[in-house]
């Protein structure tokens, strides 16, 4: 039984996703009283509130899933923890290194809980098969990677100042999305970063807020860097929101006998100019309202939650922990400078 704090896209691809995986997504937590009751009602949970911390009173919570701003999760996560739940937060970690090291210290202070980061991807068939490609040597050593994301989201000037826009509070883009491409790297190389370097822009210094006055964007929705692994590899990370064109997150693998490509969510491999795609089937039913790769990871993120708490830890197994947000927030820090 999964109790969400934050009424966001978060909770909207969760409720639905958990669902469908057998969940049972009792109670929802919001800042503001009256959305919190208007989603919940419109989800279908039964019970919403304003004070997150009554979740963590509630019998019929066993997991709270964290999908608000970066800059609450350190609280809300060792609350919970504290309280007895196990938790599911939302990437980035948090603001900085040093909150996620105080995450990580609460988590093996309560071991016989779950507590992990929501990189849904690497529950996806493919990205485990990516991961096992490379392990078993099938595209050869692995001499680079590359993995980019551009798309329109926040392209348009007049999209409203929210919390995204606001450095303090854990937004931009290398949060967003660098944390979930940093950790793909990590987990389809098998591998950790050893050094990273990097660069954030902020093309669009302005944005109007609800009032319409202009207010200054001090987040980041452009940023690129380099990692070196431990291995070897060398990697390129491109991400931006601010593009006029949607492509999909695409990570490639180049090795000394071919190329491993996930993109959009297949799996492809190739070699020269040619490939050929090698997309396992899904091994769960996936409700035709969710498609793309978050939400499809989220159902098998999901089906793995519903066998843990269950007393099957082994199905957790490919998630991100504590410790790995840690090692991504460490990268993220990096590359910000």
């Amino acid at each position: 039984m999964i109790g969400i704090i934050g009424t966001g896209w978060g909770a909207r691809v969760q409720v639905p996703a958990f669902r469908a995986a057998g969940l049972t997504v009792t109670a929802l937590a919001g800042s503001n009283p009256d959305k919190t009751a208007w989603v919940a009602q419109e989800l279908g949970v039964p019970f919403a509130t304003a004070n997150w911390r009554e979740i963590l009173e509630r019998q019929d919570v066993q997991l709270v899933s964290i999908v608000t701003p970066p800059y609450l999760h350190r609280e809300m996560a060792e609350a919970a923890l504290a309280a007895g739940k196990h938790v599911l937060c939302e990437k980035p970690t948090a603001l900085n290194a040093a909150e996620a090291e105080s995450m990580l210290a609460a988590a093996q202070r309560y071991r016989d809980r779950l507590a992990l980061i929501d990189h849904e991807l690497r529950f996806l068939p493919a990205v485990q098969a990516a991961r096992a490609r490379v392990a078993a040597g099938d595209i050869g050593d692995i001499r680079a990677a590359e993995v980019r994301f551009f798309a329109a989201g926040r392209a348009d000037p007049q999209r409203v100042w929210d919390w995204w826009s606001d450095r303090a509070a854990g937004g931009g883009v290398l949060g967003a999305i660098g944390s979930h491409q940093i950790d793909l790297l990590r987990y389809i190389l098998a591998d950790e970063v050893a050094t990273a370097q990097g660069t954030i822009r902020t093309l669009i210094g302005q944005r109007p807020d609800a009032t319409g006055t202009l207010r200054q964007v001090t987040s980041d929705d452009y940023t690129a860097a380099i990692l070196h692994f431990t291995r070897g590899t060398v990697a390129t990370l491109t991400a931006t929101v601010v593009a006029r064109t949607n492509e999909p997150l695409t990570v490639t693998v180049y090795g000394s006998e071919g190329t491993l490509r996930f993109s959009g969510g297949q799996l492809a491999i190739g070699t020269g100019d040619t490939f050929r795609d090698i997309t396992p089937p899904h091994t769960v039913e996936i409700p035709a309202t969710l498609s793309g790769e978050f939400p499809q990871g989220t159902v098998y993120l999901g089906h793995a939650l519903r066998a843990a708490l269950s007393g099957e830890r082994d199905a957790i197994s490919p998630a991100a922990t504590f410790s790995d947000g840690l090692a991504i927030q460490r990268v993220i820090d990096a590359i910000a400078g």
